[in-house]
């Protein structure tokens, strides 16, 4: 029996080695995607089984160096994950300065986490950057609302 790591980061599992190759067959698992084979504890890629080596694609068959393992899961394809990059803009140029930079540090951090196969990163500095994003536009209401008060106030004085 073996388990398999998703793309999502979730372990699947067990699974017969029948229904791993059947798997390769459909697409849902390649070369790349990392198993744990009976009695083990360390992640692997598929190559390096070599039970399986008959039922991969000869193209497929080796891990390509440098390839991000995460999306190999099942399915093998990249999730989507929201950067807030043109929100964090928006706030950081109306809103808040200081907090709309922290919100455009996380959401330019996802695209670069995605590509270099860290998923679990990149939804970190996307909820992050989310939070800044509103973090921002909330302070830059309450400041801006504070300052027409003050200027209506002072105004009032002045008569």
């Amino acid at each position: 029996m073996y388990k398999i790591l998703g793309a999502d980061q979730r372990e699947y599992g067990p699974v017969t080695a029948d229904q791993l190759r059947q798997w390769i067959t459909e697409g849902r698992a390649n070369s790349q995607t990392m198993i744990q084979g009976p009695d083990s504890t360390e992640w692997k890629p598929l190559s390096s089984f070599a039970e399986f080596a008959g039922v991969m694609p000869a193209a497929a068959a080796a891990p390509v160096v440098g390839a991000p393992t995460s999306y190999a899961g099942i399915g093998g394809a990249q999730p989507k994950v929201p950067t807030y990059l043109w929100q964090s803009i928006v706030v950081t140029a109306c809103c808040c300065l200081p907090f709309g930079i922290a919100a455009i540090v996380f959401a330019a951090q996802v695209n670069s986490k995605l590509a270099a196969g860290d998923v679990q990163g990149a939804m970190d500095s996307s909820r992050k950057a989310k939070m800044w994003c509103w973090i921002a536009f909330g302070l830059g209401v309450v400041s801006n609302l504070a300052f027409v008060a003050m200027s209506f106030f002072a105004k009032s004085f002045e008569r």
